[in-house]
């Protein structure tokens, strides 16, 4: 009897673990090893129409009114430059406009007015104007940053687009 009691003790021992792992991964128990702190953009976006070639940059679209979340999106494309220190020329921070708006863009900001086409691009992303968009060196849209009505989510979101841009741009070759 000691004998059966011991085979079916190192049995449940190798197999609970196992058993567990599977519980854990079937019922999303577990975050998969993501890092980034914005929204991955799935579809290949290109966005060659931007200034700035071979730069990081923050985009963000300007609404047609202004409101708290579009006054908190452009203090972070205004303030995220200045925070990532000295690779500063390796970012640079667009606000696209139409050619009709008067509007001040800021000392760390550029203002890049877009044409029907452009503006049509940017719509169709997920989460249309009120995000910050995350465009590498290559043009292409990686991160999106949907802009939170809360003021502490903000604070949150910048330190989590500040923390983002630093790690890519300290894993790129480019840019």
């Amino acid at each position: 009897m000691n004998g059966k009691k011991a085979l079916i003790l190192v049995t449940v021992i190798f197999v609970l673990p196992v058993l567990a792992a599977k519980l854990v991964l079937d019922f999303g128990w577990y975050n998969k090893g993501v890092t980034n702190n914005g929204e991955l953009i799935a579809e290949e976006v290109k966005a060659d129409w931007l200034s700035h070639n071979g730069q990081w940059r923050l985009v963000y679209s300007y609404p047609n009114a202004c409101d708290e979340k579009c006054e908190s999106a452009l203090f972070q494309l205004n303030q995220i430059p200045v925070a990532v220190g000295r690779e500063r020329e390796r970012v640079a921070s667009i606000l696209l406009t139409p050619e009709s708006s008067a509007v001040e863009e800021g000392t760390n900001v550029t203002r890049q007015n877009i044409d029907a086409t452009q503006q049509q691009t940017m719509s169709s992303l997920p989460f249309s104007e009120n995000a910050i968009y995350l465009v590498d060196p290559l043009n292409n849209l990686i991160l999106a940053y949907p802009v939170p009505a809360e003021k502490s989510a903000q604070v949150a979101q910048s330190k989590g687009l500040l923390s983002d841009l630093r790690k890519l741009m300290k894993l790129s070759k480019v840019g």
